[in-house]
């Protein structure tokens, strides 16, 4: 509550009060100016993703289908600088050999130097470099086997520098962070999902 010291303060206290009053009930909105929102189908389409949830930085996405379990992959969007989204990792549940525990594909933007591959390096322990498998209308794709040593450094670090060479700008690398934050229990919610 103010504590008003003068007559002049009083004064202005009631005119600024009255005036906001006056402007509150004169300029109360009508129902009708109100949108009631319309009802959104929450259910997937057949053949369409669809969020399962979201782990810090990931999100495990699933494709309906009429199978008794949906395909599900944990992505992650990488962006440039201003906040375009450049390329993507998405990691998904496989058929292991007993080395490779879960496999990963990278994709990046059409228009990337292929021979010069591409590079992970999580926080600042070695980079591993990668081939490209192939290109598609969405992007080109390098596909990755993670192993036991990989998936560690993935729930211990912080984020991984993923690097890519532009074909039109080959001596200028592009350096794209995926954030690490959410991992440990984004893999954990895509292999359960796998299993159930």
């Amino acid at each position: 509550m103010f504590k008003v010291t003068n007559y002049f303060g009083a004064l202005l206290y009631l005119l600024l009060s009255n005036t906001a009053l006056q402007a509150q009930t004169a300029q109360i909105p009508a129902a009708e100016e109100f949108s009631t929102g319309e009802v959104v189908n929450s259910t997937p389409v057949m053949g369409e993703y669809y969020v399962k949830g979201t782990f810090g930085d990931w999100t495990l996405r699933c494709l309906k289908t009429d199978q008794a379990q949906d395909p599900c992959q944990l992505v992650q969007l990488m962006h440039s600088p201003d906040g375009s989204p450049v390329a993507e990792y998405n990691l998904n549940p496989i058929q292991s050999n007993g080395l490779v525990l879960v496999g990963a594909n990278v994709i990046t933007p059409l228009g990337t130097l292929l021979t010069q591959q591409l590079t992970i390096q999580v926080d600042d322990q070695n980079a591993k470099i990668y081939p490209f498998a192939f290109c598609m209308q969405m992007g080109c794709v390098a596909r990755i086997g993670l192993t036991q040593v990989d998936l560690d450094s993935y729930r211990s670090g912080a984020q991984a520098i993923i690097t890519m060479f532009p074909a039109a700008a080959p001596t200028q690398p592009e350096r794209l962070t995926l954030s690490l934050k959410g991992f440990t229990a984004g893999h954990t919610a895509l292999m359960g999902a796998a299993e159930n």
